[in-house]
């Protein structure tokens, strides 16, 4: 299989842009088809776990004619800042160059000014149907299901009305998720996002896993992940104001109370998934009033 890097969508605002991607020796993710039963599905999970990271390698990142070498990691992860102005808000392409095989690959990043409102989003039971505190069942839509028949949350229409609801009925175009889900599944969420017409955002994902063991332990829980991508937009758009998504099922409102205690002139509202199945009314009732007390709103839907 022919070595191959792959660019993760990146971000800018008015002084410089910010990209980083995987190479890699070995990668043999396929293409999606719909027609894709349990059997290749597995495959494809297992390849997604057992691509061979390219360690040390310098690789060449092009923006608008402005270049930039960078090397890759012991993981074969690579990251790079140009500076770069813009005219407006959107996307654009930017282009990395890898010697070793003649071979130009193409990605994009988001420029956002400060007066439009950002969605940080989770994405696992928040956006995508995961049971990601049940093992068996988590397991099994990983292992055998696809982004064509994974499922979005049932109701996903209170998602996007009660986004509107705490931004005066205007229209967000900036989004941003920050998962606990690893790099391996990038390609599926890129699937996923698009099969399902989400809005297209920028993706804030956990370091790359290797072997089938990390496999099991996929999307494992690390408050410093989410905590440091979140702080990290608050930082980038110094001036930009954002709304905070996640669910019941595991420490986002721990995490968002966190972050809304320090930032919370620059959080519109936190909006919060009850899962079904997890029954801890009054946990969130605590936390409606923590963060209610800091004047910002709390919202909760199905």
């Amino acid at each position: 299989m022919e070595s191959k890097i792959i660019g993760y969508r990146g971000i800018a605002n008015s002084e410089r842009v910010i990209i980083s991607g995987h190479a890699f020796e070995k990668h043999k993710v396929r293409d999606l088809h719909p027609h894709h039963g349990k059997r290749r599905n597995l495959k494809q999970t297992i390849r997604r776990f057992r691509a061979k990271p390219l360690k040390m390698t310098a690789i060449d990142v092009s923006i608008n004619g402005t270049k930039k070498r960078v090397r890759t990691n012991k993981k074969g992860f690579f990251t790079c800042e140009i500076k770069q102005a813009h005219d407006k808000p959107g996307w654009y392409k930017y282009q990395l160059y890898w010697k070793r095989n003649d071979k130009n690959f193409e990605s994009e990043y988001y420029f956002s000014d400060d007066q439009e409102t950002g969605v940080i989003s989770d994405i696992d039971d928040t956006l995508l149907v995961s049971h990601s505190t049940k093992l068996i069942r988590k397991m099994t839509l990983l292992l055998f299901r696809n982004a064509h028949t994974r499922k979005t949350i049932p109701f996903l229409k209170s998602w996007y009305a009660h986004i509107k609801d705490l931004d005066d009925d205007s229209k967000v175009k900036d989004f941003y998720y920050v998962s606990n889900s690893e790099w391996n599944l990038y390609d599926f969420l890129i699937d996923f996002f698009s099969i399902n017409e989400l809005p297209k955002g920028v993706f804030f994902l956990q370091n790359l896993k290797k072997g089938l063991r990390d496999l099991v332990s996929s999307g494992k829980v690390h408050h410093n992940h989410k905590i440091k991508s979140i702080e990290f937009l608050l930082r980038f758009y110094p001036k930009k104001k954002f709304i905070l998504i996640g669910d019941n099922g595991q420490k986002d409102m721990e995490i968002y109370y966190q972050i809304v205690s320090k930032f919370h002139n620059r959080i519109k509202g936190v909006m919060i998934r009850k899962l079904p199945y997890i029954k801890n009314e009054k946990r969130i009732q605590s936390y409606r009033q923590k963060i209610t007390d800091l004047g910002v709103s709390f919202l909760t839907f199905h």
